[in-house]
C-alpha cells in the first residue's frame, strides 16, 4: 500500500498546477490582449516590382489548365481507341451458327507468248532427236511432260467447277514446277 502512496504522490509532481488552464484563457483573450498588440504593429507594403517578381515565379493558372487539357485530351483519345477497337472485334466475331458466304477468283497464269514459243521449240526439237537417236535421248520425258500437261488441265476443270483451294494450287504449283524441271533437261539434252 505504501508503494502506491509514493507512486501517486511521484504523479502529483508532474500535474500542472490548477491556476493553469486560467492562465491560458486569458492570455488568448483575443478581444482584450491581442487585438491591442496587432495595433502596435507598423504597417508595411511590399513595392510593386517587387509583386511582380513574385508573380513571375509562381506557375500560371493558364499552363495548369493547359496542362489539365492535355491529359484529359490523351485520356479522351485512349478511351475512344479502345472503345473503337471493342466495337470492331465485336463486329468482326460472328457466332458461329449465322451462314457465312465465301467466294474466290480463279486466275489462270498466262505465260507470254515467247515463252510458250521457246517451250514449244525445246519440246519439238527433243522429239527430233528422241526420233533419230532413241539409245542417247529418253522418250520418257516427252510423256511425262504431256501427262503434266493433261494434269494441269484436268486441276483448271475443277478450280473452275468447285473453286480453287489451297490444296488444288499446291498441286498446280507442283505440276508447273515439275514442267519446268523437264523442260530444262530437255534443252540440256538437245
Amino acid at each position: 500500500m505504501e508503494d502506491f502512496k509514493q507512486i501517486k504522490l511521484d504523479n502529483q509532481k508532474y500535474l500542472p498546477p490548477k491556476d493553469l488552464w486560467s492562465k491560458i484563457e486569458f492570455d488568448l483573450d483575443y478581444q482584450n490582449n491581442i487585438k491591442p498588440l496587432l495595433e502596435q504593429l507598423p504597417e508595411r507594403t511590399a513595392p510593386s516590382h517587387i509583386w511582380g517578381e513574385i508573380e513571375k515565379n509562381i506557375p500560371s493558372v493558364r499552363m495548369r489548365l493547359f496542362k489539365k487539357k492535355w491529359v484529359v485530351q490523351t485520356v479522351a483519345a485512349s478511351v475512344l481507341l479502345v472503345i473503337g477497337f471493342g466495337l470492331g472485334r465485336w463486329f468482326n466475331n460472328k457466332p458461329s451458327n449465322t451462314p457465312q458466304l465465301g467466294y474466290s477468283q480463279v486466275k489462270t497464269i498466262t505465260y507470254l507468248d515467247e515463252d510458250q514459243e521457246s517451250i514449244n521449240e525445246v519440246l519439238d526439237e527433243y522429239v527430233k532427236k528422241c526420233k533419230y537417236y532413241p539409245n542417247e535421248n529418253s522418250c520418257s520425258l516427252v510423256n511425262d511432260f504431256t501427262d503434266l500437261v493433261s494434269a494441269k488441265a484436268e486441276l483448271e476443270n475443277i478450280i473452275k467447277r468447285m473453286g480453287n483451294s489451297d490444296n488444288i494450287m499446291q498441286q498446280l504449283r507442283r505440276i508447273e514446277l515439275e514442267k519446268t524441271r523437264i523442260i530444262r533437261n530437255m534443252a540440256q539434252r538437245i
